[in-house]
């Protein structure tokens, strides 16, 4: 079934543990979240000027063993790439050299994920092609990782028909190694790319081999990501499939600061969506969403946005720009970074996620990815306005309905 296929991110969410969460769950902390924070004008992080080299390396070495939540910290992933250059700079040789060009790499992977930093993601992919032929295995090994990623990374533009080449090279690719954080980046895209895949089955299948490595990682977060991917393959508890016939219920706050219930929209047809302005697919599902909004909102159809962004900001110029007509609700900040409830409650592992509601507030229909409920509402008004003694929505009882 179209149910058992997600897009991630999110989705858990980037995942990035030490970013936050690409989608909700980017809800229960164990997808990628993506908290992304201004960096300091003056960053804590970089290695002071006239280091030796010996004292750089003690540097990278000592910061390698801090904690994730210092690891994740914006600037962080910066030092350590101005920590490793400087040492090329030297032009090192051995073990000192092998060192700094693996730092360097992962640095700028971290760096252009967590900080969605395009400069750093540049840099790392010319670094991976001059680095491909390298008489340092290690080195020529991380090459070919990060090249793999990016085409991973690029994998909308690929025609839909070379996916599985492209997952089977992924899965070779990690099968039988350690996994750790530095996976993080290529398990969302890679779920992202299973995404695509039209025949279910295949997709299912997908999901259930990558969730067994990933859930095989040593990184709690990548760990996590994989248990989801392999509850979601195997038919399980994650799916908003669980949720059909059963009433929803949001609460929470919009992104212009109001304070909103969706009991409010009693005996209204309601489509909610999970999304996010990150999103591609999201996004690319704009116009349609809005289409449908325009034609049923006159005859009872209201939409709710949840938001999975970080970044406010972000949230309220993306809607400004678009002219989003509807109400999109907002995380939460909770114990020094922003939480999403709401897709945790109701299990959401990728986003787009959309339930339809009927007049009596429970789940008619749902999907993982963007789907044309039309029939669906048509139908949910048309049964409405059949029946000769049915109650009116309480928005048309109000003055300025009338």
């Amino acid at each position: 079934m179209a149910a058992t296929r997600w897009r991630a991110i999110l989705a858990i969410a980037v995942l990035a543990s030490i970013a936050g969460f690409r989608i909700a769950a980017r809800a229960a902390d164990d997808t990628p979240a993506d908290k992304k924070a201004d960096v300091p004008a003056k960053n804590p992080y970089l290695p002071r000027k006239g280091m030796s080299v010996e004292d750089l390396q003690a540097y990278i070495e000592r910061m390698q063993e801090a904690p994730a939540t210092i690891r994740g910290r914006p600037g962080f992933a910066e030092g350590m790439a101005v920590a490793s250059e400087r040492i090329l700079d030297t032009d090192p040789k051995g073990g000192l050299r092998t060192l700094a060009v693996l730092q360097l790499m992962d640095a700028l992977n971290q760096w252009a994920d967590l900080d969605e930093n395009k400069a750093a993601d540049v840099k790392l992919t010319d670094l991976a092609t001059k680095y491909a032929d390298d008489s340092d295995k290690k080195i020529a090994a991380a090459a070919a990782f990060y090249t793999l990623q990016q085409r991973v990374l690029k994998a909308d533009a690929l025609d839909i028909a070379k996916l599985p080449v492209l997952l089977d090279e992924v899965k070779t690719s990690l099968s039988g190694k350690p996994l750790d954080a530095r996976q993080l980046r290529i398990a969302s895209a890679t779920v992202h790319a299973i995404n695509r895949i039209k025949d279910d089955e295949e997709a299912t299948k997908r999901l259930k081999e990558f969730g067994e490595l990933f859930a095989a990682s040593s990184d709690a977060l990548l760990s996590g990501y994989g248990k989801k991917l392999l509850r979601t393959g195997n038919g399980g508890s994650d799916q908003p499939t669980d949720w059909i016939g059963k009433p929803v219920e949001l609460a929470g706050t919009t992104a212009d600061g109001a304070k909103f219930d969706l009991s409010q929209y009693k005996g209204k047809v309601v489509l909610v969506d999970f999304w996010a302005t990150w999103c591609g697919p999201c996004v690319a599902a704009l116009p349609e969403l809005k289409k449908t909004y325009e034609k049923y909102h006159p005859k009872g159809l209201e939409v709710v946005g949840v938001s999975l962004d970080s970044e406010l900001k972000d949230l309220t110029d993306f809607v400004e720009k678009e002219k989003i007509a509807w109400v999109n609700l907002i995380g939460e900040e909770k114990d020094g970074g922003i939480k999403f409830p709401l897709a945790e409650k109701y299990g959401i592992v990728g986003i787009p996620t959309q339930f339809l509601l009927g007049k009596d507030g429970k789940v008619v229909a749902q999907s993982l990815g963007a789907r044309d409920f039309t029939k669906e509402i048509e139908k949910l008004l048309a049964e409405d306005s059949a029946k000769p003694d049915a109650v009116k929505p309480d928005a048309e009882k109000t003055p300025a309905a009338k």
